[in-house]
């Protein structure tokens, strides 16, 4: 099997030492004012560690990467791939960079001659040779076969071919030549360096044949697209090595266009082709497949995403893994027989893979069996409950809809959100109890949420801390956010991992502050400012942020009171409401949608304590402050005509009715008259 580019991460000479120099390889260097012997570097070189030094190095076979200041290369001739350059360096001897130049600092190259590729120097100011050098890139148009016998030997050129059996007698060729003529030819080229796109602008009754008899390796990307006739006869027998990516679009004589083809680096991307690749074992990149194509992998063992389009198909029989995703959007279903892990998405539309093992997130639309399959590294996506018979472990077990699933062989939950039938908590690390509709807390971390989260966890949650902080904003004391609370809102679990939460919020409660109104109102958290808002009090809010009252008014009431043994006596007193508007600018969000621009509250004081109290209302009530309190007050409309009498303390509103009915139709809120000619009593 083809190994993937070997990477060596050197923090030391003795990790230089261990470098197999015979071997293609990305060397990075992190060492700093560390002096490295070598005169050839077989692959990528990076150079990240200060004031490194290559006193003998004369040739980097792949890209160069100066990343770092001060780094000595005073004898380096020939860069054979790209060379980057971000930071300045010693380079007095560099000759020749046969791809491409991006230069970032002003820079003098004394012996700069050569540059294959393209020019991008940012804002830069560079010389070579002491000229100035020009962004961009040197096209040279090739009509005849003399255009392209001047050609630079050494290959290093850019070119447009556009004349007709032209032949090039490179065995190399650097730069990015572009093919739209017929029948050229490349009878000795052995290796690519750049990009190479074939081409065609017209089509002919007679075939056209491009030939790379003994093209055996492209550093660099291969396209050939826009005529079938044009690439029906292109092919390539001895090619094994493409480090870069592969953009097919025509036909393709499949049996014989990429026979040798062993290992792509970068994608392969087919569009309306059918091409087989026989010997193919590794893609690093990915594979997208689209508009009709279909593409035969008989060895291919391991690749990146795979992306199977309409009216596509793919026959990897021997493919075991996929460093990515995979989804199959074609009604032709793939069997991948022997793929055993997916790393990221495994989205099981129209693709069976029975003996799948591992996979990151398991996407399902429908139920699936996997018989195998003892690692999910991320999560199911399913509506509904599973079971796997296999499952081993599990990163984030969260989902709600998932209750009632069945993991007989389970060991491990990373984050599981409980479920008193689930059975589950003895193999969490991370238990999460969802408490309310917009909280969920474990013993260490609490998540604020207005719309339902399937999956969560991890150390960017807040810390349960900063729940107690905003509960505070509400209530005085523990036992106050108990009863006023907790035994009315939140979902009580039985569980001792539960009891734990409620003892460390007790601990914190003495040594927590309420949260300061700018930490909140600063936040870029939407749902984190609003969850405070709701426990901030709209007094509080209307106060900090200079509310303007619009509307008062005053009603005489007559209702009950009652003493601390329940004696009731009659009251009459004049109430007071008043209307306050607030800019959504203000609160930094937008309430009622984005054609309004305010926010309005209602105040009105307490009968016994006189206290102010505030409720946020809607726009429609804003005129008329004793329109604006009955609507806080709402309920099913068939049950108004039978309410004997209303009895009201703070938010809390009671309903006594002359007979017992079932709440059935629209709920609507109270009008003035009907909540005043009802309310008896109220605290």
């Amino acid at each position: 099997m083809t190994e993937t580019l070997k990477k060596y991460r050197i923090f030391s000479e003795e990790d230089f030492q261990r470098i197999d120099f015979n071997e293609y390889s990305s060397v990075e260097i992190y060492a700093k004012n560390t002096s490295f012997d070598c005169t050839e570097i077989n692959g990528n070189l990076l150079l990240r560690g200060e004031g490194c030094l290559f006193p003998n190095l004369t040739e980097v076979k792949g890209n160069l990467s100066i990343d770092a200041g001060r780094c000595v290369l005073n004898h380096l001739k020939t860069v054979e791939g790209n060379f980057s350059m971000h930071r300045k360096a010693e380079l007095d001897k560099l000759v020749k960079v046969k791809g491409n130049v991006k230069c970032i600092v002003d820079f003098s190259f004394k012996n700069l001659m050569t540059v294959g590729g393209s020019i991008d120097l940012k804002n830069a100011v560079v010389y070579a040779g002491g000229k100035k050098l020009a962004q961009g890139r040197i096209i040279i148009p090739i009509h005849h076969q003399y255009e392209a016998d001047r050609l630079p030997k050494d290959g290093i050129f850019n070119a447009d071919v556009f004349g007709d059996g032209i032949v090039f007698p490179h065995r190399e060729m650097y730069g990015k030549i572009n093919i739209f003529g017929k029948n050229a030819s490349f009878p000795e080229l052995e290796s690519i360096h750049g990009t190479f796109k074939i081409e065609g602008r017209k089509k002919s009754e007679t075939p056209s044949e491009i030939g790379f008899p003994e093209l055996k390796k492209i550093t660099g990307t291969l396209v050939i697209e826009n005529t079938d006739i044009l690439v029906e006869n292109t092919f390539f027998p001895k090619l094994e090595l493409i480090r870069g990516s592969l953009r097919l679009r025509g036909k393709i004589r499949s049996e014989t266009a990429f026979p040798e083809l062993r290992r792509i680096s970068g994608a392969l991307k087919i569009e309306s082709t059918k091409v087989d690749f026989p010997k193919l074992l590794v893609l690093e990149g990915y594979i997208q497949l689209n508009n009709n194509s279909h593409a035969c992998f008989p060895v291919l063992e391991r690749s990146g995403n795979v992306l199977i389009g309409r009216a596509s198909a793919a026959g990897m029989p021997e493919l075991k893994v996929i460093d990515g995703d995979i989804y199959n959007n074609s009604s032709e279903t793939c069997e991948l027989t022997k793929l055993e892990k997916v790393t990221r998405h495994f989205n099981t539309a129209n693709i069976v893979a029975k003996n799948l093992v591992e996979a990151g997130t398991l996407v399902m639309y429908k139920y699936c069996e996997f018989d195998h399959l003892k690692r999910i590294n991320q999560a199911i996506h399913f509506s509904g409950s599973v079971n796997f018979r296999s499952l081993e472990y599990i990163n984030y077990f969260t989902d709600e809809r998932q209750a009632g699933s069945e993991f007989p062989a389970l060991k491990e939950i990373n984050h599981y959100l409980y479920n008193e039938n689930g059975n589950f908590e003895d193999l969490a690390n991370h238990i999460y109890f969802k408490v309310t509709d917009r909280i969920v807390a474990t013993k260490d971390q609490c998540l604020i949420a207005r719309e339902p989260v399937r999956n969560f966890g991890g150390p960017d949650l807040p810390a349960l801390k900063d729940l107690v902080s905003v509960l505070k904003l509400r209530h005085r004391s523990f036992r106050n956010f108990i009863t006023r609370e907790y035994e009315r809102e939140w979902t009580n679990y039985s569980t001792p991992h539960f009891l734990k939460i409620l003892n460390k919020i007790e601990r914190l409660w003495d040594t927590t502050e309420p949260i300061a109104f700018e930490k909140f109102f600063n936040s870029n958290d939407r749902e984190f400012r609003l969850f405070c808002f709701s426990y901030l009090g709209v007094g509080t809010l209307m106060t900090k942020l200079g509310a303007q009252k619009i509307n008062q008014e005053e009603i005489r009431v007559s209702y009950f009171k009652y003493d601390k043994n329940g004696n009731e006596s009659a009251v009459k007193r004049i109430n007071h409401y008043e209307v306050y508007r607030i800019e959504n600018e203000k609160l930094g969000i937008s309430v009622w949608g984005i054609g309004e621009k305010h926010s309005y509250a209602v105040k009105c004081w307490c009968p016994s304590t006189n206290e102010e109290h505030w409720l946020w209302i809607e726009p429609q009530y804003k005129n008329n402050a004793l329109e604006a309190i009955a609507s806080t007050f709402r309920i099913h409309e068939n049950v108004i005509p039978h309410i004997r009498a209303l009895k009201r303390q703070g938010d809390l509103l009671l309903c006594e009715l002359k007979k017992e009915v079932i709440p059935k139709g629209e709920v609507r809120p109270l009008t003035a008259e009907e909540y005043f000619s009802l309310l008896e009593a109220e605290t």
